[in-house]
């Protein structure tokens, strides 16, 4: 199927993530099928999306009829069969939990018309593992799109074991149609590309602070006054929740390794409901002016320990085809609003002098996240990645 044949979406979930991909598609001028499991979900996703097209008409983004005819496009709905009977693609943002997605994709498959692509919104779950609960793994891929889907540009584009290579032109060019900027992930990788390197990052801020390396506010000045990035690690994971940087470091854990070992900073925080902004308390108090740092605070050691991480996991996805350097900084700039990426962050420091921070780190801690990759130790003695 070409994206000039898609006139219809359907959009599984009336989330944070489904509402806004709704309103995205619907601004793009397709027509909507919006589903969750009952009529108070279904309305409090519509009424978002109502409250987000009057705040960008007031703001002047958009015209009050571009408005208009956007609430016009998109239809709540409750069955299923409402939903996908005449779908082209089905972008499917229901919660992050195999058997709720199988238990959806077995009605989706029921109804479905037999070209219909399915999209899936997952931010980590495996690619083939869903295809896989489906009648139609070929016609199956991943479709991230990033918090708020609204004004975030970034769509991973990830193909499955079995994924049609159409299909991923397809979809590519469908987010392109959204007004997105899509990067392929050319194999099913747990976290794909921006989770895979922004929540081990995130998670080595949160041991610095367990084990004393380093003061919550000293991390997050390195973060912004040495690496550039618009806010702190602390404040990025408070934004995106700590519940959902725990969950997909769990995840991580669970399919990868040790590597991935929570910091007890981090569990600590969601088990005190302290979840970052949403509950108003996370790693900062945001009901009493939230983060306080200056760049005076920021430390060369902390600079280098997170972009060791970073650099492991960058070596990582390069070793295994998952994506290219280009599409690595493209995706953490758009995704995770990192001015430089990763990979020209690293080897402006230096590889070398990441290995040898990772290294000492291993030897104090014995820690399995600190295990320099031999793709980052061929690199750094070649002079970088590209090398």
């Amino acid at each position: 199927m070409h994206v000039d044949d898609i006139d219809t979406l359907a959009v599984l979930g009336a989330g944070t993530m489904g509402h806004g991909i709704a309103e995205v598609a619907a601004l793009a001028g397709y027509d909507v099928r919006l589903r969750d499991i009952n009529e108070e979900l279904v309305s409090e996703g519509y009424d978002q999306i109502d409250w987000s097209l009057e705040k960008m008409a007031d703001r002047e983004y958009i015209t009050e009829a571009e408005a208009n005819d956007a609430r016009g496009r998109i239809e709540p709905v409750v069955p299923v069969e409402d939903a996908v009977t005449d779908a082209d693609v089905v972008i499917e943002a229901v919660p992050e939990d195999m058997d709720i997605k199988e238990e959806v994709y077995r009605e989706v498959d029921e109804y479905a018309p037999e070209h219909a692509i399915y999209a899936t919104n997952t931010s980590s779950l495996s690619i083939t593992d869903l295809s896989e609960l489906t009648d139609r793994p070929g016609q199956f891929c991943g479709m991230h799109f990033f918090n708020p889907p609204v004004r975030m540009d970034l769509v991973e584009v990830i193909t499955g074991a079995h994924t049609d290579e159409g299909v991923l032109e397809t979809v590519s060019a469908l987010a392109e149609d959204l007004g997105k900027t899509p990067v392929r992930v050319h194999k099913d990788s747990p976290g794909f590309i921006v989770n895979r390197i922004l929540i081990p990052m995130l998670n080595e801020a949160a041991w610095l602070v367990e084990d004393g390396v380093a003061t919550i506010e000293e991390v997050d000045a390195t973060a912004t006054a040495n690496l550039g990035l618009p806010m702190g690690a602390f404040e990025l994971s408070d934004q995106i929740g700590n519940d959902v940087t725990l969950h997909i470091l769990e995840y991580l854990q669970s399919v990868v390794g040790d590597a991935y070992d929570p910091a007890p900073l981090l569990e600590a925080a969601v088990d005190e409901e302290r979840l970052g902004r949403k509950t108003d308390e996370g790693f900062y108090d945001y009901g009493d002016g939230g983060a306080d740092y200056e760049d005076a605070d920021a430390r060369e050691e902390v600079e280098h320990r997170l972009l060791g991480v970073m650099a492991n996991e960058t070596a990582y996805l390069l070793d295994n085809d998952v994506a290219t350097t280009d599409a690595i900084d493209q995706a953490m700039g758009l995704g995770a609003g990192f001015p430089d990426g990763p990979v020209a962050l690293s080897e402006g420091v230096g590889l070398e002098t990441l290995v040898e921070t990772l290294d000492d780190a291993y030897e104090e801690t014995g820690a399995e996240r600190y295990v320099a990759a031999e793709y980052l130790r061929t690199a750094a003695d070649a002079g970088g990645f590209d090398a």
